[in-house]
């Protein structure tokens, strides 16, 4: 497969991949301050450049900032993240009921879903893991998109930042859990056509997400 991601990225989007990667090879940890000289050397570019990119950061919530301390890499506890999936499953409840019967009524198509699990899958083996974690949770703001509910979308775009800072944070190595392959039963349980079934799905994988982080063994 060609790599799905231009070669010419913007700089800002280079410097948040590479803060992404970090955060999951737990090179970063939450509470630890960015330094906008210190990138703006490394990536040799103004910090201007470098302060576009922590301000996209603050606005997913990875990053937060305070007058006089910068930006530091937010905190998000167990409970946090235990909190912020329960919220997703309640919501994407509804996103996968309004997407299954709208399949069901030939009214939507799943092809852009597909491409995005083959991308997720890309970035997982060759191990572009900040920009793994960031699609695989992206996968479920964009199947949310399709429901074409404003209501849903926006209660849960707030989330999906906060479940990639999770999963860059709490990744267990050892796990073999694999988010495409169950996004992958997600598309196929929509197209059953089959509302409970396809609930079930998206249930249990939402579970799965927060059973494959490991809570007990972070670096910081």
């Amino acid at each position: 497969m060609e790599d799905p991601i231009n070669e010419e990225l913007p700089i800002e989007e280079i410097i948040i991949n590479h803060i992404f990667d970090e955060i999951f090879d737990k090179k970063y940890h939450p509470g630890l301050k960015l330094s906008e000289s210190v990138f703006a050397k490394e990536f040799n570019v103004s910090r201007d450049i470098v302060r576009k990119a922590f301000s996209q950061l603050q606005s997913m919530g990875i990053l937060t900032y305070k007058k006089n301390q910068g930006f530091c890499i937010k905190w998000l506890t167990q409970k946090d993240t235990e909190d912020v999936y329960a919220t997703r499953n309640i919501i994407e409840a509804g996103v996968i009921t309004l997407v299954t019967q709208k399949h069901a009524l030939g009214l939507i198509d799943l092809s852009s879903l597909k491409n995005e699990v083959e991308t997720e899958k890309y970035f997982k083996t060759t191990f572009r893991n900040g920009e793994y974690v960031k699609t695989s949770c992206d996968f479920h703001l964009n199947l949310a998109l399709l429901s074409e509910n404003s209501y849903l979308i926006n209660a849960l775009k707030p989330l999906i930042p906060l479940s990639i800072l999770a999963g860059l944070v709490y990744d267990d190595k050892h796990t073999h859990f694999c988010s495409y392959d169950e996004h992958a039963d997600l598309i196929s349980a929509i197209k059953s056509n089959d509302i409970d079934y396809a609930k079930s799905i998206m249930n249990r994988h939402l579970h799965h997400c927060v059973e494959a982080l490991n809570f007990n063994k972070r670096d910081v």
